[in-house]
């Protein structure tokens, strides 16, 4: 996985202690949501190292943003990080709105430091657990990032859960973002991404100061997220993975989970143990607290085997399940699953099965997208998508070419254009990089058809019967 998990390509359409949430009630009517968010630089100790954050109100992570299903969604950003900066509501379909998707240079121009701008948008048909982050540069991974939930008044699950619970986790750098791109696009790094030196839940962890730079300011035990549980309710999680490189295997020790949504879309209840979860996706799952009354460890492991040899060191990211009626300071006892689980892959998609099966429309045109990460005529390793590397116009944003008809593009741009409205088009994507890739598409959601190793995508075991439909999946290495 390249650092930050990010290559484009683009296709052209002519056409603390957590309280629970409650429950949405059916019945509800939309409504406006007016949410006021300033973009600033913050120096936090979210672990206990004290650094300078690009935070949204000043929190880390910023502030959840709850709207309902049909809502109406008027997002003020207020810009005062010093910089230029754009957001993107992660998960948000952007239907007749494509200029509110948030992306620099290809949907917008930047918000200028100091400037006030106002995103405008509806979710018609968006529900579940998403999140919104900066997209320029590298500010949501110095912190410009928070929750985003659309709850829906006909979930078919509401009555099977007390309680919503939002656990967010990230891999945490102490270097500015910035300073460590600068690096990672040297010919010295040899494209080999920087690792972090921590990882949050719900920005929360401790960190051996022992290990802080001399001269750094640092407090040892700064604190870990606690999750308070009653015992015999059960309580929807909503996971998300909000980091710049990482995959990890979250899990409750002594809890099982039931999985029932995959990046907005229901699924068929799903017991596991362990949950793989990589940058950028969400899952909800069902968790019954039917354990003694006591301390439980939440963890989120990194998944090293995806990750360079200097992240062998890295501990486990932990939070604290705590029962009503336990000691609040007795130490958990460490009791994590045992079960074996592949690392690098999504969770089988065999087994994560939409709620509700759609019949798969036929393919009108096919993509077959190949994957590289090598040297260019710097020396500097990028990736490259069927040999051509991104490169952003940035003085004439995508959607404005398409707006005023552009009719071609430079091959740099990585476009592939659909000349008609209702094509449907099959991605067969061969990464011939050994790293795995998280892939996201904006302002659709993706029926995943299959996945393995190799070079060749054998067209005979596709899924086309019940295909999990998400906006975020693992492309593994070498497949």
């Amino acid at each position: 996985m390249t650092f930050y998990g990010i290559f484009f390509f683009y296709i052209i359409f002519w056409t603390a202690v957590v309280s629970p949430t409650p429950i949405l009630k059916r019945g509800y009517k939309p409504k406006t949501n007016t949410i006021d968010l300033t973009i600033e630089k913050v120096t936090l100790a979210p672990d206990g190292f004290t650094r300078q954050l690009s935070t949204v109100n000043g929190q880390y992570p910023g502030p959840t943003i709850e709207v309902n299903k049909g809502d109406r969604i008027l997002m003020k950003i207020r810009n005062k990080l010093g910089e230029p900066t754009a957001i993107h509501a992660h998960g948000m379909l952007q239907r007749g709105t494509p200029w509110f998707d948030g992306v620099p240079w290809m949907a917008q121009c930047v918000i200028p430091d100091d400037y006030e701008f106002t995103y405008n948008f509806t979710v018609p048909e968006e529900a579940g657990t998403h999140w919104y982050h900066a997209h320029e540069t590298l500010q949501y991974v110095d912190g410009a990032f928070g929750a985003l939930i659309v709850h829906d008044p006909e979930d078919p699950y509401k009555s099977e859960y007390d309680e919503e619970i939002i656990v967010m986790l990230n891999d945490y750098h102490h270097t500015n973002a910035q300073t460590l791109l600068k690096q990672f696009l040297t010919p010295e790094s040899q494209g080999v991404e920087p690792v972090p030196d921590n990882g949050l839940i719900n920005g929360k962890n401790n960190f051996d100061c022992s290990k802080a730079p001399s001269g750094s300011k640092c407090v040892d035990n700064a604190g870990l997220a606690k999750f308070e549980f009653v015992q015999n309710k059960k309580y929807r999680l909503r996971i998300i993975n909000t980091s710049a490189f990482s995959s990890f295997l979250f899990s409750i020790d002594k809890h099982e989970m039931e999985v029932i949504e995959a990046d907005g879309s229901y699924t068929k209840r799903n017991k596991i143990n362990r949950l793989p979860i990589n940058v950028a996706q969400r899952y909800s799952v069902i968790v019954t607290a039917n354990q003694p009354a006591d301390n439980y460890i939440m963890r989120s492991e990194f998944q090293k085997k995806c990750m360079p040899d200097a992240a062998a060191n890295l501990p486990i990211i932990k939070a604290i399940v705590h029962y009503e009626g336990a000691p609040n300071d007795a130490e958990p006892k460490d009791n994590p699953w045992s079960d074996s689980l592949a690392e690098c892959v999504d969770l089988d998609h065999k087994t994560l099965q939409p709620l509700k099966e759609e019949k798969i429309p036929k393919a009108t045109k096919q993509f077959e997208l190949k994957i590289d990460f090598h040297k260019n005529n710097t020396g500097v390793v990028k990736a490259f998508l069927n040999g051509s590397s991104y490169i952003p116009d940035i003085n004439f944003p995508t959607l404005d070419k398409i707006f005023k008809g552009k009719a071609s593009y430079e091959p740099s741009a990585n476009a592939y254009v659909f000349e008609k409205d209702g094509e449907v088009v099959d991605i067969h994507f061969i990464n011939n990089d050994e790293g795995e890739h998280p892939f996201h598409i904006h302002g659709y959601q993706f029926w995943v058809l299959g996945t393995g190793d190799g070079d060749k995508v054998n067209e005979d075991e596709l899924n086309t019967q019940n295909p999990i439909k998400r906006d975020t999946a693992t492309i593994p290495g070498s497949g």
